[in-house]
């Protein structure tokens, strides 16, 4: 082989190779304080859901531990990233738990403190409206988690069986 051609080859392997190798590690993210809402916090938001199907003429939801741990997952990784939104996966429920329907609702504000005040902010907007008042639900569980600013992230996950 020439020299060109073994010079070429050597450049062509090292440039491979770095082509190859992963990426530096990008800095690490600024560790946030998250904290669970208490288990009361959690009970009252559902609490106040199966009042406003009540007054509506519809059974009230039931807490399913099952649907439960998604829920706490999800409200948790919305207050660690500091962002609200529908993160996908929410067909595992179907594997982990079953049931034939599934939906979400979701909320994030420094005035939810109090779960009367983010269930009426639900009441007001269609969209959670209409999924806190899904005749078939008759499961969900809530998740509630407060960030260092105190912004509270909710999630509460709905089931039909």
């Amino acid at each position: 082989m020439t020299r060109f051609l073994r010079s070429a080859a050597v450049g062509l392997m090292a440039s491979a190779a770095l082509v190859a190798a992963p990426d530096a590690a990008p800095p690490a993210a600024e560790a946030r304080t998250v904290v669970a809402k208490s288990n009361t916090y959690e009970r009252n938001v559902m609490r106040h859901i199966n009042k406003r199907r009540a007054n509506n003429g519809m059974r009230g939801v039931k807490a399913s531990a099952c649907v439960d741990r998604y829920a706490e997952s999800r409200a948790r990784r919305m207050a660690n990233e500091n962002r609200m939104v529908h993160y996908p996966g929410l067909r595992r429920v179907f594997t982990g738990c079953g049931g034939r329907l599934v939906g979400e609702i979701i909320a994030r504000g420094r005035g939810f403190n109090k779960a009367a005040v983010v269930v009426r902010a639900w009441m007001h907007s269609r969209s959670h409206r209409d999924v806190i008042l899904t005749r078939k639900f008759r499961q969900a569980g809530v998740g509630a988690w407060r960030d260092g600013s105190g912004t509270v992230f909710v999630s509460v996950v709905f089931r039909a069986p």
